[in-house]
């Protein structure tokens, strides 16, 4: 193969691979920054502010199936190959979102509507937890005999990336669009766009080849009759481990991205514009800085850099406590979500790399999903919920930190004790 014909082999892989979890960040962070609109536009009026609680739990619910996803998913592409459950969730992930951006709004058809924007995310959430484990799974085993850390930091790059540009989408939406039109119309794109991107990816998948390491599999006869059983019987130690390294990624993301400058429109009065200039800001920092510490897993061991990443964290979240960084206005929480972004990339960069070394290539796919999927659920599906109704009974983000501080601590011993079981198999850059 010569050098051109290399290039386009990786770039199409690339794309492959990341397009997926580009679209799944993208249409999650939309969904989230639109849920005001959409809580509108889904419920009864006459139900208040329990409009926009109900729209959070349509985002609970829908991550509670992403483990079920995860396993079912995970386990048969463990059985029959990466690349067709790769290949087929893309296409199952898209197909909600484009329901979504074509859906009737209550007013139009009742509850009706407020059932097929629930259901829709629940098909979308199962869908979804095959996305990100395959990608990483796909990606690691595509360049096991290469610094993979490297390739799979690419993953969480593109999806910061989408955030940051739905950050600016939305920004530009509000800014450009009369508020008629935006409860019309204009709150449909980003869904039928989203839609589109992703049978795009669909298409790039069904012509990429299967891992080599799936193969050897399939050729030597080592595949489980029924991975995840195998999972569950002979690596929950793994998974336990796993799931504490992804929860932190997943917690401190949502909380310093989505979530809490989400909540300040109505805690600190910001608009939408400034919330969404803050996620946006957040999000594209983290992106770079996980490329940088990607590039130093040339150098310096992956567990180390979590390591450090993570006591950065519990230094910084200790600081907020303290008020040596009070979230009163608008540039203190963009100084505080610029520096935790910095430090979470650390791990960020990592943590897909430690998950694969975790479990053997026969469960790899089904381990790496349960692992990512139960964090998303705990970091990221259920907090809306708790966040907003810690400032709503308390009226301070302190508890908040106070959480994320707690949950640091527990995966900085975490990772004392993945270092010990890494030891054992990891692939020792």
């Amino acid at each position: 193969m010569n050098k051109t014909s290399y290039i386009k082999s990786n770039f199409n892989l690339f794309v492959a691979t990341a397009i997926g979890n580009i679209f799944e960040m993208f249409d999650f962070f939309v969904f989230v920054f639109l849920s005001s609109l959409l809580s509108t536009l889904f419920f009864p009026h006459n139900i208040g502010n329990l409009s926009l609680v109900f729209t959070y739990l349509t985002i609970t619910i829908s991550y509670l199936l992403r483990p079920v996803g995860g396993i079912v998913l995970g386990s048969l592409g463990d059985k029959y190959g990466r690349k067709s459950v790769f290949t087929l969730s893309i296409l199952c992930t898209a197909i909600p979102s484009v329901v979504i951006g074509i859906l009737p709004t209550f007013d139009q058809i009742g509850y009706l509507a407020t059932v097929l924007l629930i259901l829709s995310r629940i098909f979308q959430g199962f869908s979804s937890g095959a996305e990100l484990p395959g990608a990483i799974t796909f990606i690691a085993e595509k360049y096991s005999q290469k610094n993979y850390y490297y390739y799979c930091a690419w993953i969480p790059f593109g999806a910061n990336i989408s955030i940051a540009g739905g950050s600016l989408l939305i920004r530009a939406m509000t800014n450009s669009m009369s508020h008629s039109f935006l409860y019309s119309y204009g709150w449909r794109i980003p869904f039928l766009s989203g839609g589109v991107l992703a049978v795009i990816g669909f298409y790039i998948r069904k012509h990429i080849a299967e891992t080599d390491q799936f193969q050897a599999l399939k050729t030597q006869k080592k595949l489980q009759k029924i991975p995840v059983f195998s999972l569950f019987a002979m690596h929950k130690t793994a998974i336990v481990l796993g799931t504490f390294l992804a929860l932190l990624v997943s917690l401190v993301t949502s909380i310093f991205h989505l979530f809490l400058p989400n909540l300040f429109i109505k805690y600190l009065g910001l608009s939408l514009q400034d919330s969404t200039g803050v996620s946006a800001v957040g999000a594209f920092t983290l992106a770079i800085f996980i490329l940088f510490f990607a590039v130093i897993t040339y150098k310096v061991k992956p567990v180390l850099i979590a390591r450090l990443s993570i006591i950065g964290l519990v230094i910084t979240f200790s600081l907020l406590l303290n008020k040596y960084i009070v979230l009163n206005n608008l540039h203190n929480l963009y100084i505080a979500v610029i520096i935790v972004s910095i430090l979470i990339a650390g791990l960020n960069s990592v943590y897909a790399g430690l998950l694969v070394d975790l479990f053997p290539a026969p469960v790899r796919y089904s381990g790496v999903a349960v692992c990512f999927t139960v964090a998303a659920t705990i970091g990221g599906g259920l907090t809306p919920l708790w966040t907003s109704a810690v400032l709503n009974l308390t009226g301070s983000y302190m508890y908040i930190i106070l959480i994320c501080l707690i949950i640091s601590i527990i995966c900085l011993i975490n990772i004392y004790f993945l270092k010990k079981y890494l030891s054992k198999n990891i692939y020792n850059l």
